[in-house]
């Protein structure tokens, strides 16, 4: 992966409405998405590694997946091979300038109510 697109999709994760584990979770994926297109997931081993629950894991990358950030394909009962969604630079451009816009009007709504 390119530098400049991995960079894209840590601005488009930054975009989205994800908790502080959440983050935790895609930084530590990232790195091993980096060298290889997909990943298999043990998430007892990355609660372990990021010092947070299993219950924690799995939650951020399920919240990971509702924001179409990663996406899952499951190669067993317990195990799932974890790949960032496919976009290409316009496409994660377009999404990042989606999330600005619903971020702005968010806060722009947020201000009329007060």
């Amino acid at each position: 992966m390119k530098k400049s697109t991995m960079l894209k999709y840590l601005e488009y994760a930054s975009l989205c409405e994800l908790k502080a584990k959440d983050y935790k979770v895609f930084l530590f994926i990232i790195s091993d998405l980096i060298e290889s297109n997909e990943i298999r997931n043990n998430q007892n081993t990355t609660a372990e590694h990021l010092g947070i629950t299993k219950s924690d894991v799995s939650k951020a990358l399920r919240r990971l997946e509702k924001n179409k950030i990663l996406s899952f394909s499951w190669v067993s009962i317990r195990k799932k091979l974890i790949t960032l969604v496919p976009y290409d630079d316009d496409e994660l451009d377009e999404l990042i300038s989606e999330k600005i816009e619903e971020n702005i009007d968010r806060a722009i709504d947020d201000d009329w109510e007060d």
